[in-house]
């Protein structure tokens, strides 16, 4: 995820409104990030995928990544063109759809998911989104959606219904969080949206599966939420400790120098969620006056153990994106140049630098499994 300035100032809007349906915070522990311990040994490297592919198009540093049992796929972040399939083993097996105007393409998309034997994404299409779905064995898309609500981030639930967040202008809709039914139309609303109407939507992932439930959380709030049938249950709340937004930056009324106060105090983002039976992790991100981090917060939920991972895009790109929880591994792409600069500075078995030898500039990422067990 890259920051522009205009970025900053889309980010510092959506911080000027309280986020109504909050439930009271005594119910969950909060996670002191600035308490908790770095790791200083970085999580050993044991599997390595190498995506095979004559494509050029995701030499890029910054994708989109879903795991499934029918492997992986991947697109570009910005601006992408297609989305790749790969077997579990790493064989390309051709794109599962591309952007375009011709039959079983689509115009554009913000996300993508899989559910069963089916890849289902989103078009926006201004004041509403198409949902599309993609039958995964033979890539060919089965049917289209129209729902009734704009959306950025969307989940389908097991009776066919989906979740849709559609962010923080009020412009987009009166509610933030809404579920529509197999037909696309609205059945529920949640979070009424009290946001003012100049606010451009923040596009990023809200829903997460955290092992038997799901999580979601709205972009750059520390609240964590458990989605159930009738409520939003507080799962986690984040303290960013010194990466905090103090209330008196929030009364200064122009915004340009609001924007300058909150980069120069700085802020956090939970940018993505993992949990299942035995971890919790979450990939935060951290901005302050131009230094951009990132840490991989790393929670034993069985024995309450909580440890940090630091990295940086340039001394540590191995870790800079991961992409699933799988039992005690947690799956990251990275990029091969990077890993090519780094190769015997990897913590990594030696069965996997053998396999990292083989890479040239111009390979496709690999997908590295990093494990989580001390």
């Amino acid at each position: 995820m890259k920051w522009t300035k205009s970025l900053y100032l889309i980010v510092l809007l959506g911080f000027l409104a309280c986020n109504s349906s909050k439930n009271d915070p005594n119910q969950v522990k909060t996670i002191p990030l600035d308490n908790i311990p770095i790791q200083e040994d970085k999580l050993l490297i044991g599997q390595a995928i190498l995506l095979g592919s004559d494509t050029l198009e995701l030499l890029g540093s910054e994708l989109r990544t879903v795991f499934s049992k029918h492997g992986f796929f991947v697109s570009n972040y910005n601006g992408p063109k297609a989305i790749h399939h790969f077997s579990p083993q790493g064989e390309h097996l051709g794109k599962i759809t591309e952007v375009g105007e011709a039959p079983g393409q689509v115009l554009r998309f913000e996300e993508f998911r899989i559910h069963g034997d089916t890849l289902i994404l989103n078009t926006g299409k201004g004041d509403h989104i198409d949902l599309n779905f993609f039958y995964i064995p033979d890539h060919r898309l089965v049917k289209t959606i129209e729902t009734e609500a704009s959306a950025f981030s969307f989940y389908p639930n097991e009776d066919g219904s989906f979740w849709l967040y559609s962010g923080l202008n009020k412009a987009v809709g009166d509610y933030r969080l809404q579920r529509v039914d197999q037909m696309g139309k609205v059945i529920e609303k949640r979070l009424f949206n009290d946001f003012n109407d100049a606010l451009i939507p923040f596009t990023e992932n809200s829903f997460f599966e955290g092992g038997e439930r799901l999580l979601f959380r709205e972009p750059l709030f520390p609240e964590i939420y458990e989605v159930q049938s009738d409520s939003l249950k507080l799962a986690y709340k984040m303290d960013f400790g010194s990466y905090s937004i103090p209330n008196e930056i929030w009364e200064i009324e122009d915004p340009f120098q609001l924007f300058e106060q909150l980069n120069k105090n700085g802020f956090a983002d939970s940018y993505s969620i993992f949990e299942n039976e035995k971890f919790f992790l979450a990939d935060i991100v951290l901005q302050r006056e131009g230094d951009y981090r990132k840490e991989l917060l790393i929670i034993d939920r069985v024995s309450g153990e909580s440890r940090k991972i630091e990295i940086t895009q340039d001394n540590f790109p191995e870790y800079y994106s991961p992409f699933a929880l799988v039992g005690s591994h947690v799956l990251f792409i990275a990029y091969a140049p990077a890993l090519i600069q780094r190769i015997d500075e990897l913590n990594v078995t030696e069965e996997v630098r053998e396999q990292l030898k083989v890479l040239v500039e111009d390979s496709n990422p690999v997908i590295l499994y990093g494990r989580l067990e001390k």
